[in-house]
């Protein structure tokens, strides 16, 4: 661990300020709503994904998880199946030689479940969709892509652990089938038997985030936005496999950020107020566990790179790691600070992802949101292990 411990008021405090800066986002981001929610993009009709189940009458917040909407699918919280024991750590680091990966992704998900594993979270018969970063068409070395030995890992763990088919996919901000070759990650997928699914317009499902006109001042962005739901309905547990590394607007892309790649429409016109996206994706989605990948660490010039001398090893930790963690927030907190060597407070899509998952905690969704990683690392709840 890094740095002196702070009280979560500290925390919070340090991160009112970059939180009521995000606010300045909020005059142009109101622009990008009308009524519909979807800034004046006709997305063609079609099935419903709700965030929760939609009675007759409009809800203003969201409403708890359910198997079928009224009008659709559920969109399904893919933790909520998960008998984590209470003792169990919730951020697993693993350090290692970079000819070792997949013993260092095992070795974080073993340090998250040290009796079972990957069993802990995978079951017999489980239809696993792994996310991983393919946005761009790189080589594996330079970083802007999740590493093709840590997906290879995650696909065999899963399939080890009773696994019935793994889907792998991402809806890439350039040519799908290019990326995923350059990428080297179509050719692991491949080679490991799991199925790669490339996008395509019949995927796409409208998403039901809210039933109110999103509000910029709270840091809202979603109401009603195409996502890749066919995927999401097949899966019964879900996988994030991230990349850590800069990014010029939102400051870091890790795990949350991820899951950008299951956003269909012209996605760019978030970027006016990517904090408030972030965190819309980090409420909608809920996923069985995130890995980050920090095998290479792009440390600047992100997202998209270009230069080996923007990569480095493990980042600030000088050699190859990998960041397993039951809570997304927490994770992308964690590698901010101790990853890409930068102050978490000034993450402002941190403090109001915590916010809008602890309002559907509250109403009784099972999931982990902390934006302060200290806290857990305060209850022994962080471990690190060497391979």
């Amino acid at each position: 661990m890094t740095g002196p411990l702070a009280t979560r008021r500290e925390f919070l405090t340090r991160g009112a300020g970059a939180v009521a800066a995000a606010g300045g986002l909020s005059a142009c981001a109101y622009w990008l709503y009308d009524e519909s929610g979807k800034a004046g993009l006709d997305e063609g009709g079609g099935p419903e994904l709700f965030l929760g189940e939609l009675g007759e009458t409009p809800s203003p917040c969201p409403l708890p998880l359910g198997e079928r909407g009224v009008m659709g699918h559920s969109l399904r919280n893919f933790f909520a199946s998960i008998d984590l024991p209470a003792s169990n750590p919730r951020i697993c680091i693993a350090t290692g030689d970079d000819e070792r990966v997949e013993q260092i992704v095992q070795a974080a998900i073993v340090g998250l479940a040290p009796l079972l594993g990957m069993k802990q979270f995978i079951s017999s018969g489980d239809v696993v969709l792994i996310k991983p970063n393919v946005g761009f068409d790189r080589p594996p070395r330079l970083g802007a892509t999740t590493h093709p030995e840590v997906l290879r890992a995650v696909i065999r763990l899963s399939k080890e652990a009773g696994a019935r088919q793994v889907l792998v996919a991402d809806n890439p901000i350039e040519a799908p089938e290019v990326c995923f070759v350059r990428s080297g990650l179509g050719g692991v997928a491949r080679a490991e038997g799991a199925e790669i699914v490339f996008p395509t317009p019949a995927d796409f499902m409208t998403l039901v985030a809210r039933a109110h006109r999103p509000d910029p001042s709270q840091g809202e962005a979603l109401r009603r936005w195409p996502v890749f739901g066919t995927l999401l309905t097949r899966a019964t547990k879900v996988i994030g496999v991230a990349p850590v590394k800069d990014h010029n607007l939102c400051g870091g892309s890790m795990a949350l950020k991820n899951w950008y790649g299951l956003l269909g429409g012209r996605r760019d016109q978030f970027h006016q107020a990517i904090h408030h996206i972030i965190s819309d994706l980090a409420m909608v989605f809920s996923p069985t566990l995130v890995i980050a990948d920090a095998t290479r660490v792009m440390m600047s010039n992100g997202p998209t790179g270009g230069r080996a001398s923007d990569v480095k090893p493990g980042g600030m930790l000088g050699r190859a790691a990998v960041v397993a963690s039951v809570d997304p927030v927490a994770c992308d907190a964690w590698c901010y600070e101790n990853l890409l060597g930068r102050d978490p407070s000034a993450l402002a899509y941190l403090e109001l992802a915590n916010r809008k998952i602890a309002a559907r905690i509250a109403g009784g969704e099972k999931r982990f949101a902390e934006c302060d990683w200290r806290v857990y690392a305060r209850q022994g709840m962080v471990v690190e292990v060497a391979v």
